[in-house]
């Protein structure tokens, strides 16, 4: 009996505990790189690995690109506002990445030149809080992680800002100029000039 009661009182101190998955993409074979170092001509591309995710011009042709990505972010919140002293709050929170990111250079004859190919599972931050709370607070935030895919933009890009929108030809969302990997900093590379 006793053990119930300490049970009921520790579930009352948590304010809050979430643990959220998400996955952008579809995943990459595990022999991926072999695969695409076997691709010639960009039909085998696209049947090997489906209709990519992004797709630019360079100057002798084009890139395509495969993502995948598992981002996982759990936090746990601590308060003993339950018991009537509301004055402090203890949060713990961290994200996990995974995914897979693969990119092949075509030829203007549609020719597989090259391949870059890069798997990741690695720790993305996280913290820990002792706070007067009257609100909570996010201790991990991978917000910048979960834009959609570039392709469900395209529409909207003739009603962005207009240093957006007059950098929309050199932007690495448009598929004229770049690609760009995600979570890679606003301030870096071609979106400095959006800034």
């Amino acid at each position: 009996m006793r053990w119930q009661r300490l049970l009921i009182l520790l579930c009352c101190l948590l304010t809050g505990c979430s643990r959220l998955h998400y996955q952008l993409g579809l995943p990459l074979a595990g022999d991926s790189d072999e695969t695409a170092a076997a691709v010639t001509h960009v039909s085998q591309a696209l049947a090997a690995f489906g209709p990519p995710q992004r797709v630019a011009t360079i100057a002798d042709g084009y890139v395509l690109a495969w993502e995948h990505w598992r981002i996982s972010e759990t936090a746990l919140g601590v308060s003993l506002g339950p018991l009537g002293v509301d004055a402090f709050s203890l949060d713990w929170g961290r994200a996990r990445l995974a995914g897979d990111f693969l990119v092949m250079r075509f030829n203007r004859s549609h020719r597989a030149s090259n391949h870059s190919f890069s798997r990741w599972d690695e720790h993305a931050g996280g913290g820990t809080a002792l706070q007067p709370s009257i609100g909570l607070v996010d201790i991990v935030d991978v917000d910048d992680l979960l834009t959609p895919m570039p392709q469900h933009r395209w529409g909207s890009t003739w009603l962005q800002a207009l240093p957006r929108l007059l950098n929309t030809a050199s932007s690495p969302d448009s598929g004229a100029a770049a690609l760009e990997q995600r979570g890679t900093p606003a301030a870096a590379g071609q979106r400095s000039l959006e800034q």
